[in-house]
């Protein structure tokens, strides 16, 4: 299955490499490799006010959305919850003034191998294999390579399902790789000594350099030569900070390469030595480091300035589509048809809700269980921009829920609508769908105490059984039992309730054509 969304979001694939993993999985490597500083990066801290330009202006940037499940089609990563990591993505990089849209389909792969790789070289082939020109390309899979997450600089960004929820940070992590961010602690990586024999003791004072390897992070992948680096270890007084680690001055001294949770002054518990011998607390606020999503919210000035200028001045094919779409409006959709606890063909069950502004899309849930759980007993569905959509793989004798959610592809921090129930059965001869264009009603709108006309096209049946009038919620608020109708020109008149408020309605009229059910406006 393959969904077209034209978002408005680009992205772009890193000049330095860095492959990163946050995680809230206590069996997933915090880091699968470690990151470099790129020859780009290197240029532009050397003379960072040569790249500073319309700094006020938002950057649209396009992501092609991989999805992947085993060879049987099963584990896809739900589209709610895909709507739900871009939100937090979007959240995290409106401080930089980018942010990024869906374009094209979003891609369904059913491949068990890739799924659940065991190297980063693996999932390069796979990204080969997928990728999208000129947009990043973005993974969601059960398990890349033992981490929460990495980015090849040459290919795209790998995430695991478990680590892209809406309180992780591991997307705009990898994103912050992608626009030519390391860690700040890079050469930590993997938590060793220098010449990497046995793990430093924070206590004691930490070397001048650390050595690391980053041999599948360079801007292409090297499968025969292994690459090791050496970064200076950076000074808490600051005196090193344009030459050593990330380069960036704003970002304090940080040693620490593995997941760690802070403290309540947003800091590292764990207490470091610099070279100098001056003890510190690292900065859990970073999202570029290791710190738990729970601490992490931010990117400093300097490493918005660099995203924004790699964007620009590495990647400007990236920028191609900056156009602005509406967005999407707060107040939820209205579910119009089937009312609460309405029988249904169970191989045929068309679902209609109120269009909400600025959508262009809808995701459709329908579950077993009014919760909504993820797993398998919501279905997701995609709805029409028209506001409905035709379900035909429910189970016959069942009780489902179901709701929507709007969105566009740019705009994706939206909720669900109420939900409603209906029931599936084998409908019969007398409660299937009518046919459309048979019965005509008017006026609508109509006002309150106005008499309601319906009528019959020529040539059919004129026989109605029973008129019933249901509120959005689907509570029955009048009822008329009529057997057979008179019909004068094929027309009838009913009376509505005085009662009745202004208003969305929905009238279901049976007859011996079938079941029509229409909206009804009072006003």
């Amino acid at each position: 299955m393959k969904l077209r969304i034209h978002f408005l979001f680009v992205v772009t694939l890193i000049s330095f490499g860095g492959l990163i993993a946050q995680t809230s999985d206590a069996d997933t490597n915090p880091c699968g490799t470690v990151s470099g500083r790129s020859s780009w990066l290197k240029r532009y801290q050397l003379q960072p006010e040569l790249y500073e330009k319309n700094m006020d202006t938002v950057l649209y940037v396009p992501l092609t959305i991989h999805l992947l499940a085993n060879d049987a089609g099963v584990g896809y990563f739900q589209l709610n919850n895909l709507l739900s990591a871009l939100c937090t993505l979007n959240e995290d990089f409106e401080q930089a003034n980018i942010q990024f849209f869906i374009e094209g389909e979003i891609n369904y792969l059913a491949n068990s191998a890739w799924d659940s790789h065991d190297s980063v070289p693996q999932g390069a082939l796979m990204m080969f294999a997928n990728n999208v020109p000129n947009t990043l390309n973005c993974y969601i899979l059960t398990d890349p390579a033992g981490n929460c997450g990495y980015n090849l600089p040459y290919a795209g960004i790998a995430l695991k399902k478990t680590c892209t929820g809406p309180s992780d940070h591991t997307w705009a992590h990898e994103m912050g790789h992608a626009f030519s961010l390391p860690h700040p602690f890079l050469g930590w990586e993997g938590g060793v000594s220098h010449d990497g024999s046995v793990p430093h003791n924070f206590n004691d004072p930490a070397p001048t350099h650390v050595t690391y390897d980053y041999t599948y992070f360079k801007d292409t992948l090297i499968l025969d030569t292994t690459i090791i680096d050496t970064a200076l270890v950076e000074l808490v007084d600051g005196s090193n900070c344009l030459l050593a680690a990330d380069g960036f001055c704003d970002t304090s001294p940080d040693y620490l390469s593995g997941r760690w949770a802070c403290n309540a002054e947003l800091q590292s518990p764990t207490v470091q030595t610099d070279p100098a011998g001056v003890q510190f607390r690292s900065d859990a606020t970073l999202i570029m480091s290791y710190s738990t999503d729970n601490c992490s919210s931010r990117f400093t000035p300097q490493q918005i300035a660099a995203m924004r200028a790699n964007l620009q001045d590495e990647k400007p094919n990236l920028l191609d589509n900056q156009t602005v779409l509406p967005a999407v409006s707060s107040v939820p959709a209205t579910l119009l048809v089937p009312v609460a606890a309405e029988l249904v063909q169970f191989n045929n069950v068309y679902l209609e809700w109120t269009p909400v502004e600025a959508a262009s899309g809808y995701v459709v849930q329908v579950s077993r269980l009014p919760n909504f759980p993820s797993n398998f007993t919501t279905r997701e569905y995609i709805g029409s921009g028209a506001g409905n959509t035709v379900i035909s793989d429910l189970e016959n004798n069942r009780t489902y829920y179901w709701r929507v959610r709007a969105f566009n592809t740019q705009h994706f921090c939206t909720d669900f609508s109420a939900s409603l129930s209906f029931v599936t059965t084998e409908v019969s001869a007398d409660e299937s769908v009518a046919k459309p264009g048979v019965l005509k009603i008017y006026p609508n709108p109509v006002s309150r105490q106005t008499t309601l006309h319906l009528q019959l096209a020529e040539g059919d049946l004129h026989n109605l059984d029973e008129v019933q009038l249901f509120d959005l919620s689907g509570r029955q608020l009048w009822r008329v039992a009529m057997g057979e109708i008179p019909f004068t020109n094929n027309t009838c008149s009913l009376n509505l309730p005085a009662s009745l408020q202004a208003g969305l309605y929905l009238l279901k009229v049976r007859g011996d054509q079938g079941l029509w059910v229409e909206k009804v406006l009072i006003h």
